[in-house]
């Protein structure tokens, strides 16, 4: 950190009187030069108290109170990082006591008994229920979460047995001898496609990328319209969108064929792209989530000036990333793990799920690959549902912003 970072120009008031002039910090002292040949050096081992008090931004008032009794007050426009310095610096600087430290010392000068709490083993966030309540809601979340992990670690397991393993009666959840030689046959297997395998990949990639975002930008403008703005036919909109979540993919495949067809956009990445940007569930969730924020919120930014979309973009969205979030998590899942082998006939355009699933119907020779398969189709969600987890919990929460 260069010196300048270290000194400021500023007032010095002694006796009533203000004096213009810089003050500088050192390693050793710190030195005010002003006017009138006014001149202060500050060594550090011989203050008794530094005391800060900041003024705005980087403005400060400093107080210096020597151990001989002389006290210096200095307004800094560039003080906060000349105290920081100057309090670095200051070596011998008094203990600050804590409440209970000057509480029990008070205690000790009165010739009272200090009794000290006991420390529990066990400690509990709700004072109000027993040991005995703890221990059986913890057991319960232990029990349900290891019924939610065991298909998770079942086929890990199932994906590091070797071949005689699979095949055993009764299965055993975890490998006796693990091995990775169903990823690399899966491996080897991939590498005998006339498609290059990494060609599934990037067909996958780019369609779960792009969908995704179009999915959110056009999900989350929407509801940004539906849930702080009345127009016409609103409600009408909403109900449509909360009906179309009553029916499954299955359902809709149909229409959604027919539809394409028409459009002429069967095999082609539009087939895939546009019901993805059209998905009810994220229109949905960001309505819901944009309800609660306040409205008064968004009528400040207008008297502000700010234009639609700068309040769309630079105060809902932040405050919504929850949400967002979880419909990134859902559209990432629905879109990586389609096998699209309805609307996409051209071996190269198809997604990598759709060839993973061919490795899969091999047969009984390709069942420790097909185990293999199942952990790299569910890695990519469980990943991005890993990072993202956190704020994925607070939609069930309220933004914390109320009117």
């Amino acid at each position: 950190m260069s010196e300048m970072n270290y000194k400021s120009n500023g007032t010095l008031v002694l006796n009533g009187k203000k004096i213009r002039g810089e003050l500088v910090a050192t390693e050793t002292s710190a030195v005010f030069t002003g006017k009138k040949s006014t001149t202060i050096e500050m060594a550090y081992p011989e203050i008794e108290v530094l005391k800060n008090v900041r003024n705005g931004d980087m403005a400060s008032t400093i107080t210096v109170k020597m151990k001989s009794g002389e006290e210096y007050v200095f307004m800094l426009p560039n003080g906060l990082k000349v105290y920081h310095y100057m309090d670095k610096m200051w070596d011998n600087k008094p203990r600050v006591r804590s409440r209970a430290e000057e509480l029990h010392r008070l205690a000790e000068l009165r010739g009272e008994r200090i009794v000290k709490p006991k420390k529990h083993l066990i400690k509990r966030r709700h004072p109000n229920r027993s040991i005995g309540g703890d221990i059986g809601i913890y057991v319960m979340l232990a029990v349900v979460a290891f019924a939610m992990a065991f298909p998770l670690i079942f086929a890990i397991g199932s994906a590091l047995k070797p071949l005689d393993e699979l095949f055993r009666f009764p299965p055993t959840v975890l490998p006796k001898n693990p091995t990775l030689d169903n990823f690399s046959d899966l491996i080897v297997t991939m590498g005998q496609s006339w498609v290059p395998f990494t060609r599934y990949i990037t067909n996958t990639v780019f369609i779960t990328a792009v969908g995704t975002f179009g999915h959110l930008v056009i999900a989350s403008m929407a509801a940004f319209v539906l849930a702080k703005y009345d127009f016409p036919g609103g409600k009408l909109f909403f109900g449509i969108v909360t009906t179309a979540l009553m029916f499954s993919g299955y359902v809709t495949g149909i229409p959604n064929y027919v539809i394409m067809s028409k459009l002429n956009m069967i095999d082609t990445y539009w087939a895939l792209l546009l019901p993805a940007f059209a998905a009810p569930i994220g229109l949905f969730m960001m309505k819901q989530f944009m309800e609660g924020l306040p409205t008064a919120l968004i009528e400040a930014a207008h008297i502000d000036g700010a234009s639609e979309f700068r309040i769309f973009w630079s105060i809902v969205m932040p405050n919504v990333k929850p949400a967002w979030l979880t419909v990134i998590i859902f559209s990432v899942q629905s879109l990586w793990n389609n096998p699209a082998g309805t609307i996409i006939y051209s071996e190269a355009k198809k997604p990598l799920v759709y060839a993973l699933q061919q490795i899969q119907a091999g047969g009984i020779a390709r069942t420790g690959q097909a185990a293999a398969v199942t952990v790299v189709v569910m890695a990519v969600p469980i990943f991005i549902f890993i990072l993202s987890q956190s704020q994925i919990l607070e939609t069930m929460a309220s933004s914390g912003i109320k009117d």
